[in-house]
């Protein structure tokens, strides 16, 4: 009897492809919630190769509109030859639309999911048949697994991790073992796929597997939005000691209960309404939009977020959406086969379209299209992940120029980066401006390389307004390009000298949410050298004494750099005071609010600090050296923090020719417990 897989919710097949390549010799069906062929190839832009191959060159069958809490509904199974000696199922997911509204309703609803596909599976296995679930982060816990499992009379068997080999699982101990396939040049995927940067690295991968989304090629967010760290095999079987098997009749096994989730409903017709669909995906529901308006984004498509009234620090954008009909086309093209099913960011800069004579790199065709000069059949392009079709029109038009500007760049180019002036400090040196500058992660402070650094930034908002060319601009803060800060500059007709540059003393007050909560010595303030040593280096050393000291990886030998916190006050040049100001428990888990203040000025100040923190054992939310720490918060949470360091610098403290003068800003509402505190109530 041949060994039988069936494959649940595998969104473009890949995973039920990569399988039977692996393993040739067993008989596999493809299931998938996807209605039909067509949308199938709508969804995916690899659907079309990855079907034909399965089930032309393999002879497999795929099964479309397959609900994985109604298996039994699309799947007949009823000899023991027809059904399946192990049914697969990777990272069950239904979206994110309820996340904002309850943590706890979205891990109800996921573990519905999992208790109702278990109840289902289970009806089409053998007997000593199988159920496995994929699962990451901190899934297991959350979405409660073993106790769905238990609850339809299932136990865990086996865990293992998804870089391990399949064979480890896949074939029950004693039973039918198939040999792996060698891997053949077409198979393996893109590298994004197989060196793990998407969190976990699959077995499957050199074979073809690709973790997508639900929403396919349809989905506008980053590679960052589909991450599966700490990704798990669990493998299900049927154990006679467990009695709990579920048992109903009509709508209920109990009042208002569902027989097989245990959850309890307000009254009858809510509990019918659950069995009838226990499990359904956002993409399904149209649940795209998040109830936090502040935060989430109202359509997948459209990928724009709001505001919730209160007013951030960053810049307006300094253009308007263009109208096509009023602007300068530079160019347009017409898609030929050759770019059929490609992403417009790949397209644009293919020698021989004609927009690679204006788009020369990926990130210059998202620029464009974030300043809304590119239009697809005279639609503006909101994403450059896009995909084209043949006969698409593509055009590039010229950059809109605001009415009133006294002066624009040879290139005619118009700052929208979000850097802004925030205040001028007064100087009895009547040739020489102090000016107080914010700005926005992604900004570099110093340097003449790039038109996109703050100091060419500064320097043309400056020429424009005064209407005078050549002007000098030199950045004393040289603040961390990944962070938001208020950055000192000094602005000049002339070329400034030593004696202004040093006579300019800058204090920098950070703010920072980090994990744990500091002791209560820390309400009052503690001071702490800054390390010689250990911190990141921007070249590395060869040796092995010198490679622990550069900071691109934490000690080597497991010994952390000695840091100590003291009460006597210690020059801010090279130290830190650090504060903290409040704090939260947040399920199992504590957050805390801190301000850093110190005048250190060697650069990369903010990389300092998540040093210091990380090794007095309060590292900052979304540190990449505390993903630890961070696996472990809630799931709103992180959906909210996105990818984004808690910590910036919202206040500082210019010291020239004897007078200081404070300057500061609202900090970002994701450093604040009070923030929170009040999102996740």
């Amino acid at each position: 009897m041949s060994f039988r897989v069936l494959t649940v919710g595998d969104g473009d097949l890949s995973f039920s492809l990569a399988l039977k390549r692996a393993y040739p010799q067993i008989n596999l069906t493809a299931s998938t919630l996807v209605e039909s062929p067509a949308e199938l190839y709508q969804t995916y832009a690899n659907a079309v190769e990855t079907s034909k191959e399965f089930q032309v060159t393999w002879n497999e069958q795929i099964i479309y509109g397959t609900d994985a809490t109604k298996l039994e509904d699309k799947i007949k199974a009823s000899g023991e030859e027809e059904k399946f000696d192990i049914v697969l199922f990777n990272h069950p997911h239904l979206g994110d639309g309820t996340l904002f509204e309850s943590e706890q309703r979205h891990a109800e609803r996921h573990y519905a999911l999992l208790s109702h596909y278990f109840f289902s599976a289970k009806k089409l296995l053998k007997i000593d048949g199988r159920i496995h679930v994929q699962l990451c982060g901190n899934q297991k816990k959350t979405w409660n697994v073993m106790t769905a499992a238990r609850n339809v009379g299932l136990q865990c068997v086996s865990q293992e991790s998804t870089a391990c080999p399949m064979d480890k699982w896949l074939f029950k101990e004693g039973g039918t073992y198939y040999e792996l396939a060698e891997v053949q040049p077409h198979y393996p995927t893109k590298r994004k796929f197989r060196n793990g940067s998407l969190g976990s690295k699959h077995s499957l991968a050199r074979f073809g597997y690709r973790h997508q989304r639900t929403e396919g090629d349809l989905f506008g967010g980053s590679v960052k939005e589909i991450n599966v760290e700490q990704s798990v095999n669990f493998v299900f079987a049927a154990c006679m000691a467990i009695s709990s098997e579920p048992k109903g009749e009509g709508v209920c096994g109990g009042e208002y209960e569902c027989y097989v989730c245990k959850l309890k409903f307000e009254n009858k017709e809510q509990l019918i309404a659950h069995l009838d669909a226990p499990g359904l995906p956002d993409v399904v529901t149209g649940a795209y939009e998040y109830s936090n308006k502040s935060i989430g984004k109202t359509n997948i498509q459209q990928n724009q977020t709001k505001n919730d009234g209160k007013e951030q620090p960053t810049a307006a954008p300094s253009f308007k959406p263009i109208n096509i009909e009023e602007a300068i086309i530079l160019i347009s093209a017409t898609v030929d086969s050759k770019g059929d099913s490609k992403r417009i960011k790949w397209l644009c800069r293919q020698d021989g379209f004609p927009l690679s004579n204006f788009i020369k790199s990926k990130s210059q065709c998202e620029d464009a299209i974030k300043k809304g000069r590119v239009f697809i059949n005279q639609q503006a392009a909101l994403d450059s992940g896009r995909i084209v079709r043949e006969n698409d029109v593509i055009s590039l038009v010229e950059e809109y120029t605001p009415a009133g500007d006294i002066h624009t760049t040879q290139n005619n180019v118009i700052d929208d980066s979000g850097v802004r002036l925030v205040k001028q400090v007064p100087s009895q040196k009547k040739d020489i401006t102090i000016e107080v500058v914010y700005k926005p992660v992604g900004i570099r402070c110093v340097g003449s390389f790039s038109p996109n650094t703050l100091e060419m930034i500064t320097k043309r908002r400056v020429e424009c307004s005064s209407g005078r060319k050549s002007m000098f601009c030199h950045s004393v803060s040289k603040v961390d390009t990944g962070v938001q800060s208020l950055c000192v500059l000094l602005v000049s007709p002339s070329k400034m000298n030593e004696e202004a540059l040093h006579s300019l003393n800058v204090s920098y007050t950070f703010t920072a949410l980090v994990h744990g909560n500091p002791p209560e010595e820390w309400r009052r303030g503690v001071y702490v050298t800054v390390p010689t040593e250990g911190l990141r280096q921007w070249k590395r050393h060869k040796t092995n004494q010198q490679e622990k000291k550069a900071g691109n990886v934490d000690d080597t030998d497991g010994k952390s750099t000695s840091m100590v916190t003291s009460s006597t006050p210690l020059d801010l040049d090279g130290a830190l005071f650090i504060k903290c100001h409040d704090s939260l428990q947040i399920e199992e888990q504590q957050i805390a609010t801190l301000t850093v203040q110190s005048s250190f000025d060697n650069g990369r100040l903010a990389n300092v600090i998540s040093f210091v923190l990380r090794k007095l054992g309060y590292p900052v939310v979304n540190d990449r050296f505390g993903k630890r720490e961070y696996s472990a918060l809630p799931r709103r949470l992180k959906n909210i923090v996105k990818q984004k360091i808690c910590i910036g610098c919202y206040c500082v403290d210019v010291g020239y020719e004897g007078v200081l003068t404070t300057v500061d800003i609202e900090s970002h509402k994701r450093t604040q417990c009070s923030f929170w505190r009040e999102t996740l109530a």
